[in-house]
């Protein structure tokens, strides 16, 4: 059986980081990659990833974009990670980054998170807490935060 590992992007190029952690640190044969995209849910559209009707499209054309934005960042970082050999699924949340990284790490019983880190300001901090921190606090598998800066 495989091992499961979550790897939590948001889209931006720092995803890039955590996929090379995932090569670094997990084996094609050992453990089945996850990826996890949550998407803020007053950007999110009532259909789902999959349908964008005409009058969404018209009407909210941030949320729009922010969603094909997403379904293509979950469908890039799977592309890589099985052209590396590994057996991956990938998820777009319609919530709360935390509580979607924390949730489908429980249901999938989770071996380990990979997750990035925003590198905040005192303020930043302040106004927008850690989404890593929180995560560490709630779960009970080992997270790896990759604290690079792109």
């Amino acid at each position: 059986m495989l091992s499961p590992v979550l790897i939590a992007i948001d889209g931006s190029s720092a995803s890039h980081g955590l996929l090379e952690l995932a090569q670094q640190y997990c084996q094609p044969g050992r453990h089945r990659l996850h990826v996890l995209l949550a998407v803020d849910s007053a950007f999110s559209l009532s259909d789902g990833p999959g349908a964008i009707s005409l009058y969404e499209q018209q009407e909210y054309p941030a949320a729009t974009d922010e969603q094909r934005h997403a379904v293509a960042a979950v469908q890039q970082a799977l592309r890589r990670l099985r052209e590396l050999g590994f057996e991956s699924e990938g998820k777009l949340a319609q919530d709360d980054p935390v509580t979607a990284i924390v949730s489908e790490a429980r249901r999938l019983d989770c071996a380990l998170i990979i997750i990035g880190h925003r590198h905040l300001n005192r303020l930043g901090r302040l106004l927008d807490p850690s989404i890593s921190n929180k995560v560490i606090d709630q779960v009970k598998c080992p997270v790896l935060v990759d604290s690079r800066q792109v």
